[in-house]
């Protein structure tokens, strides 16, 4: 299938691993010029050169944190200096530490904020201007299915995502009209380095161990197994696409039937 997406730029942050990396490495393989952007410059760089490889097609990367608030208005014109257009913004980003409301210090809330949400609002508002230019842009936000369906001591990570959910719809209204399509997924459990310590932190509450954990959660699953970072990506980059076009404001659970609620 032609996703139309040939010689497209994306920025996809938190790029560096886990999903944002099967994302960048997806977007490259339809023929994207791809920048990523994480913390760790030297996984990058080797993400980079190994994605490059294997699609053909130029990867640029920036070392940055999401969570500074320069970090949006120096990745957009990273990207538009290397590739000259910005079409598509993947806002992904590290998920909070766990923990309950009553241990969280305004701290906590503080960091959760930057990381979560504001981080994916100011990235937002720095690529619109130039997807405006050319009356056509993606943007796809990657939060979580707690934010539907918060689950215990994931409080910061539901807050913040459904707070994400709640600016994408409303921002997918005012950009409708200028051919820029604004989405929200939520994966449930999806096999990254993030699911595995979120589980390590559980087996050592509960005395459980890992593998016991990782069972149990899977049964949970109608599907029966945890998604693959690459299952994820497709989805993404089908609403990164041409055949998306239609497709605004929505908030698609990507979790194997695990969400409960309609």
């Amino acid at each position: 299938m032609d996703y139309g997406l040939k010689n497209r730029v994306a920025i996809v942050t938190g790029a560096s691993k886990g999903m944002g990396l099967a994302v960048a490495r997806a977007l490259s393989k339809e023929g994207v010029l791809v920048c990523m952007v994480a913390r760790d410059d030297e996984q990058l760089r080797k993400a980079a050169a190994s994605i490059s490889q294997e699609s053909g097609n130029e990867v640029a990367y920036l070392s940055a944190d999401v969570a500074n608030v320069n970090t949006a208005k120096t990745a957009v014109k990273f990207a538009i200096n290397k590739f000259g257009r910005l079409d598509i913004l993947v806002n992904n980003a590290g998920g909070p530490p766990p923990g309950s409301a009553m241990h969280m210090t305004e701290t906590d809330w503080d960091a959760a904020l930057q990381l979560n949400l504001r981080s994916a609002i100011r990235a937002s508002t720095a690529a619109i201007p130039h997807m405006r230019q050319q009356t056509w842009g993606r943007i796809v936000n990657i939060t979580s299915t707690v934010a539907k369906e918060p689950t215990p001591n994931m409080i910061l990570s539901a807050t913040t995502r459904a707070a994400l959910a709640a600016f994408a719809k409303g921002l997918s209204i005012e950009m409708a009209p200028l051919g820029i399509t604004v989405n929200t997924l939520c994966p449930g459990g999806v096999l990254t380095d993030r699911l595995l310590g979120l589980l390590e932190s559980r087996s050592e509450v509960e005395q459980v161990s890992v593998e016991s954990l990782i069972e149990q959660s899977q049964k949970s699953i109608p599907i029966g197994r945890f998604a693959t970072p690459e299952e994820f990506a497709d989805c993404v980059v089908f609403l990164c696409s041409e055949r998306a076009r239609y497709v605004t404001g929505t908030y698609i659970s990507v979790d194997g039937g695990l969400t409960k609620s309609i």
